[in-house]
């Protein structure tokens, strides 16, 4: 993992010193402590800049340094993540008689598979997780990419002639020429999704490259945005509705997964929390190692719901070299500045918090790759509500949008002076408008919600309508396809794999999920939807696939989330202060309604489930806004209960 930074510039008043551009680059010095680099680039109307801060996981080598370019200077590239079959196309290169490698890096191999391959060839080519950016003085163009499921992030601002992009936002926010504003349509859908969708983040005019797509931009200003890659292109396929085949490919492609994933030339282990894709991710590497597998847990003190006994439990059956780590309030408390610092922009997830403190442990145990499970519940349907929303949406919700409109917005207008439950009267609201009913695997605030928590009430786009938009494109005859597209377009990237990239590059450290592999992820996409829910049990094929690796105890246990949900991190002190931080905030008296968010805190013992996750939203932006807009720095220490 690295932090990468770039400007492209055809714009002859930019005016920007090498020493601020080094200062941008180091402001992201967490994501690559090892080593820095830099290379710019002037001609006549345009001026090229690239920079890297490098954590070294492959070829630790002097030559591994990066901005790389190929042998002739004409390709330059800064890379963040890892080309896991990196060999198998440096071998192919090689055989072409073509070219000549200096180091034994995988971003060398990328240079020179985008000069045998072009870079669609490359992409079709390469599995791995990404971000990156080719500066080609053969057509003095610059291209920014991502991975095809977002694993790794990039950022960019477009200006009057110039791009400025990073691995994270406060790079671009350290430029001069960059100011500080609020994007008040990413604000409202970060009050539904707990994060804003892409290609918006909170900064009006800072901007996500999507999960998925390139940009391509010329010295004459002109861009184009690419698509390659898209979970639609692989619809659920009845041929593939066979119970035994879908075991055995699945085995094969995660074993595949994990070993790819565990090239590396330092340490690495697995975040380890008891349940079934976690401990499949540490069995397998078991089979393949010849030494114990370093494993890691954390739990929050007191808390019922700690899964450290079912993890010890794992890591005893497949003899792991095995570390835990406990964490309360104070623990807490005292990173929530850090972590709106470390997390650029809000991401109202709870499970940053013990991340963070796990991520730091494997580093300060010497640890510095970590493999995790995200990514299984939502390619194999492991969530129980979306067997909820797929029986509503393939029930009586079809049924229902299908009424006169006129009959449909009476019946909304009618509960609303009934019924005061936010769920129902937003379900009313959108089946009126003939919206989704699924907007993603968490919300916090409803959109009939935000017309009472904003003082300006709706925004321009209600986040039900984003959803509808991006839903148009998802053709399938049942719902369960539609929403797991829909969270591999917004929750995925955008929220879970950004806190697990943000909070594990505080600590130093690279994490990579098996589960996202692009040969897995894509077969997982074609099994039918009765292949996944069956017989009462959510991610059904994948258990099935499990039975042999692990005990059913294992695989059938209860399911608990990540240690650090909303409702049982909003202990008494935490719920105490997080009040204090949000009413005495100058972004919830300018922009909120003080009286409805009285009305949270008054309702949340005896609404604990419903009104923890808003809580905590509210904190995380209040945090943000603090940090980015009020310039309150980070406070606090890291100190832990082990």
């Amino acid at each position: 993992m690295c932090g990468i930074l770039g400007i492209f510039s055809s714009d002859p008043q930019m005016e920007m010193s090498p020493e601020q551009f080094l200062a941008m680059r180091d402001e992201m010095k967490h994501r690559g402590p090892d080593d820095a680099g830099v290379f710019f680039h002037r001609e006549p109307g345009l001026m090229v800049g690239l920079a890297h801060r490098r954590l070294s996981i492959i070829d630790l080598s002097p030559l591994g340094r990066q901005p790389m370019s190929t042998a002739d200077g004409s390709l330059w590239v800064v890379f963040n993540g890892e080309i896991f079959n990196y060999r198998e196309l440096r071998d192919e290169l090689l055989k072409t008689g073509k070219y000549a490698f200096k180091s034994k890096s995988d971003t060398e191999v990328l240079l020179y598979a985008v000069r045998e391959w072009g870079l669609n060839g490359c992409l079709e080519r390469v599995r791995g997780m990404y971000a990156f950016a080719l500066f080609d003085q053969s057509d003095h163009s610059l291209t920014l990419v991502r991975d095809p499921l977002g694993v790794k992030p990039l950022y960019y601002r477009m200006g009057r002639g110039e791009v400025i992009f990073a691995s994270e936002i406060k790079a671009i926010l350290k430029a001069p020429q960059v100011s500080r504003e609020i994007d008040p349509q990413a604000l409202s859908h970060y009050l539904t999704f707990a994060n804003a969708p892409s290609p918006a983040t909170l900064f009006r005019g800072i901007r996500k490259l999507e999960a998925g797509t390139y940009l391509r931009v010329l010295k004459n200003g002109r861009t184009e945005t690419i698509r390659y890659w898209s979970g639609e292109k692989f619809p659920p396929q009845e041929a593939l509705n066979d119970e035994n085949y879908c075991v055995l490919e699945i085995r094969r492609l995660f074993r595949q997964a994990v070993q790819r994933r565990m090239v590396s030339d330092v340490p690495f282990g697995v975040f380890l929390s008891g349940g079934v894709d976690s401990s499949l991710n540490v069995a397998l590497m078991a089979e393949m190692m010849d030494r114990p597998v370093e494993t890691y847990s954390i739990g929050i003190k007191g808390d019922p719901s700690n899964e450290l006994e079912h993890a010890g439990h794992t890591a005893r059956v497949f003899n792991t070299r095995h570390h835990e780590i406990l964490i309360e309030d104070k623990d807490i408390l005292s990173f929530l500045d850090r972590m709106a610092y470390y997390q650029d922009e809000p991401l109202a997830d709870p499970v940053c918090v013990p991340l963070y403190y796990v991520s730091k442990l494997a580093r300060d145990t010497g640890t510095l790759v970590i493999q995790v499970g995200e990514g299984s519940d939502e390619i194999f349907a492991g969530y129980e509500v979306y067997r909820q929303f797929q029986s509503w949406e393939d029930g009586g919700y079809r049924y229902y949008g299908l009424l006169p409109g006129i009959v449909k917005w009476l019946m909304y207008r009618g509960a609303s002076s009934i019924f005061s439950d936010p769920i129902l009267l937003d379900a009313l609201r959108r089946a009126s408008r003939v919206e989704p009913l699924f907007l993603g695997n968490a919300v916090a605030f409803w959109d009939w919600e935000k017309q009472r928590l904003l003082q300006d009430g709706a925004s321009p786009q209600s986040s039900s309508s984003f959803v509808k938009a991006l839903r148009n494109g998802f053709r399938s005859d049942h719902a369960l396809p539609g929403m797991i597209l829909l969270e591999l377009r917004n929750r995925l990237p955008e929220l879970l794999l950004m806190r697990v990239d943000k909070m594990s590059m505080a600590a130093s450290i690279e994490t990579r999920v098996p589960f996202l592999d692009e040969d897995l992820v894509q077969f997982a996409l074609q099994i039918p939807p009765g292949l996944k829910q069956k017989n009462g049990l959510n991610k059904y094929i994948l258990k099935k696939a499990a039975e042999g690796i692990l005990s059913k105890e294992i695989i059938y246990r209860k399911k608990w989330g990540f240690c650090g949900s909303a409702t049982n991190i909003l202990t008494d002190p935490i719920r105490q202060y997080a009040r204090q931080r949000i009413l005495g905030s100058s972004i919830i008296r300018d922009l909120f309604n003080q009286e409805y968010i009285h009305r949270i805190f008054n309702n949340h013992q005896s609404q604990r489930r419903f009104n923890s996750f808003k809580i905590w939203n509210l904190l995380n932006l209040v945090l943000w806004h603090d940090r980015w807009f009020e310039k309150r720095e980070t406070t606090g220490n890291t100190s832990c209960s082990n």
